[in-house]
């Protein structure tokens, strides 16, 4: 019934809004919704959101909102995005929760993807805001030619067969009188994207070169990494996928001057894939053969060597109306010898504790043992001071905590640029 209701506004509809106070006299409406908006993905634009859609009162705590808006979204075929946008009811709402879906294109500009989100809001918020105080001052226009909307039906016929490729290239140099640095980036990529099939096809590399003059001398820090990698990967079942990975490269940084890695992986999501942007359960398993070439002789006494590994990972991610939480936990080791392994967990949480006040969480821990690259020889103090080289470590880590408080008043509606300093 609610899915028909929100459907009654169609995914072609074009919905012009006509308020009856001018933009500069945005103020709290009596008797409209409330609706907090929980959005941090690509194209959110709060703003603009709120500029354009002045039939419900905009908040900034979801403990005073009638209607919790949450939008995420995750990568298309085609190169795409896939929007999920729940407006989840609460209060006297609690019982009205819709879920809307927005397919946008490759080629879709920012500016683009900022109107398609703004009509798909305001065609969900219509919805709660058809028995509110502001219902007989809101007039919906129907565009016939589809108002340039688009909707996830297949392409039928497609000349590039799913196909999509990407290339980006940056450089950049900045310095002072006694520093310099320059930096070269280039990339490419192609895929091809089914229901059944992922194809995946990256390379770029990387070019860094920092020079320091100290009181006696100028010291300089080069490094170098390329990359090569393309996956396949195959639908099995709806919980399950399977895929090849196949990677080269090399890293001056990590002492290779070539290394490749052939791996097969395994996948299963405990949670169904539709509901990928808002949580997510997956377990994953990697085995394969790595082979190393090195600049250097390594801490073994190597030059050359090929080694079988294996990981096994747990990643999660939920977004939800009382924040957001992500772990992950993974373990991997070598074949040839069992102590050469590492574990990682890393983790965060934004949790919404009490009105306005907001708990963030995050941290990495690692335990390292797998450092097969380090080159023989103590480094010395450039070598450390610079970075030029990785370093032998038997764990790596990272904490943050924070809180924010925010007081005052509720309401978000008005939309001021003015004199807006260092925000381009």
């Amino acid at each position: 019934m609610r899915r028909a209701a929100l459907a009654i506004f169609g995914t072609a509809a074009a919905l012009t809004l006509i308020m009856a106070p001018p933009i500069g006299a945005q103020e709290p409406g009596a008797g409209t919704v409330d609706v907090f908006l929980d959005c941090q993905t690509r194209g959110c634009d709060s703003s603009h959101f709120r500029n354009e859609i002045r039939f419900v009162n905009w908040v900034r705590d979801r403990t005073a909102a009638d209607v919790h808006l949450l939008i995420t979204s995750q990568g298309a075929g085609g190169g795409g995005s896939v929007y999920q946008l729940a407006f989840l009811g609460l209060g006297s709402f609690a019982a009205d929760s819709i879920t809307s879906r927005l397919t946008v294109g490759q080629t879709t500009t920012d500016a683009e993807r900022r109107d398609l989100l703004t009509s798909r809001i305001a065609q969900g918020l219509l919805y709660y805001a058809r028995n509110s105080a502001a219902a007989d001052r809101i007039r919906v226009v129907y565009d016939d030619a589809g108002g340039g909307l688009q909707s996830p039906v297949e392409v039928v016929d497609d000349p590039w067969n799913f196909w999509v490729f990407s290339v980006r290239g940056n450089a950049s140099m900045n310095g002072e009188s006694r520093e310099q640095s320059r930096q070269l980036e280039l990339s490419g990529s192609a895929s091809r994207i089914t229901a059944d099939w992922k194809l995946e096809f990256d390379v770029g590399g990387g070019y860094e070169e920092d020079r320091r003059e100290l009181t006696d001398r100028t010291v300089t820090r080069i490094t170098k990494d390329y990359e090569a990698e393309a996956l396949v990967a195959k639908t099995l079942a709806a919980l399950w996928s399977v895929g090849l990975d196949v990677s080269a490269g090399r890293s001056t940084f990590r002492n290779q001057e070539l290394y490749t890695r052939v791996a097969t992986l395994l996948e299963y999501s405990v949670l169904p894939y539709d509901e990928y942007s808002r949580r997510r359960i997956l377990l994953r398993y990697t085995a394969g053969v790595r082979h190393f070439d090195y600049e250097e002789l390594t801490i073994y006494d190597q030059l050359s060597e090929q080694r079988a590994d294996q990981q096994l990972e747990l990643l999660t991610n939920f977004q939800q109306p009382w924040g957001s939480a992500r772990v992950s936990l993974s373990g991997a080791h070598y074949f040839h010898d069992l102590s050469r392994y590492n574990v990682t967990v890393n983790g965060g949480l934004d949790l919404r504790l009490l009105r306005g006040l907001t708990l963030d969480l995050s941290g990495f821990y690692s335990r390292v043992h797998d450092q097969l690259y380090i080159p023989k020889g103590d480094a010395d103090d450039e070598d450390v001071l610079l970075r030029r080289r990785a370093l032998e470590t038997n764990y790596r880590y990272r904490t943050s905590i924070g809180l924010r408080y925010t007081f005052g008043s509720i309401y978000n509606n008005v939309v001021n640029p003015r004199l807006n300093q260092g925000r381009f």
